[in-house]
């Protein structure tokens, strides 16, 4: 009986001793993650704090003491990303009011919710009367392409390819006859067909347009009738032009959401360490 009782007393006393020492470790790593933080490593410091619960599971004050310095991070991490951004927001809205000037805006009050940038050099028309493409954004920031075909015979396309000289090529997104974004009229025996192809539908397209505006690209119209024209050197300029502009105001876009996010982030984590630091004032 004695001796059971003097191993009882041992694995108590041992147990004990384990726990304290578990609590002088987790202080240990909390310390370590609180100096790396002061230092601004604040992806070492995060890993520090998470291997705090993993490791000592039964550290209460040291996880809550890590918690609170979570929160501190966070706290630190958004106001930096908030000056980061803030300075490139600043150079790419420059940027983008300087590349607008090479376009013109137009919007038809009566018919159209949302107007649409245009490049300068391109001419108006107030009908059309050859086959062409054309290239815009819209105010939001969606670039379009348009196959406009105009013979006297029709092809019922839904398509295009441009193709290079060494024969490299590149495919739009086939869209269906909507009488939207496909349409065709007939007017005085002539027909005319316009496809509309809207970002990841032409991105490939535009790209390689683009990319070689100083060389020779032929448009080719499928999904019938087949039908090819050489792009003019303008066309190929004002694509470039516009797939510049539309990087530039998805750009401002993203950055802006990425701004709020970190602003929300920001008033999260104050909320967060006020609570902590009440919480923690209470228990003491």
């Amino acid at each position: 009986m004695a001796k059971h009782l003097y191993l009882w007393l041992c694995s108590c006393v041992t147990l004990l001793l384990a726990c304290g020492d578990s609590s002088r470790d987790a202080s240990t790593q909390y310390e370590k993650a609180l100096q790396l933080f002061k230092a601004g490593q604040y992806e070492s410091a995060k890993n520090a704090i998470d291997s705090i619960e993993q490791l000592y599971p039964k550290a209460f004050k040291q996880i809550k003491e890590g918690m609170l310095l979570m929160c501190r991070i966070k706290q630190k991490e958004s106001e930096r990303n908030l000056l980061y951004i803030d300075s490139v927001l600043k150079v790419r809205q420059s940027e983008l009011e300087t590349a607008k000037k090479d376009f013109r805006f137009e919007k038809d009050a009566k018919y159209q919710t949302e107007g649409n940038y245009v490049y300068n050099k391109l001419p108006k028309q107030s009908a059309i009367t050859r086959s062409q493409l054309k290239v815009l954004v819209t105010e939001h920031g969606q670039m379009q392409l348009a196959s406009v075909y105009y013979g006297s015979a029709p092809l019922k396309h839904s398509s295009i390819r441009v193709t290079l000289p060494d024969k490299s090529k590149a495919e739009t997104l086939a869209i269906g006859y909507d009488g939207a974004n496909n349409y065709r009229f007939t007017d005085n025996g002539k027909y005319t067909e316009i496809v509309t192809y809207k970002d990841g539908q032409c991105s490939a397209v535009a790209s390689l347009i683009a990319d070689n505006t100083d060389k020779n690209i032929t448009l080719t119209y499928l999904g019938g009738s087949r039908y090819t024209l050489t792009l003019d050197p303008l066309t190929r300029e004002a694509v470039k032009a516009t797939r510049h502009l539309y990087n530039l105001i998805r750009s401002v876009d993203d950055l802006n959401r990425e701004y709020l996010l970190n602003v929300r982030t920001l008033e999260l984590a104050d909320k967060q360490v006020m609570q902590l630091e009440k919480q923690q004032k209470g228990s003491n």
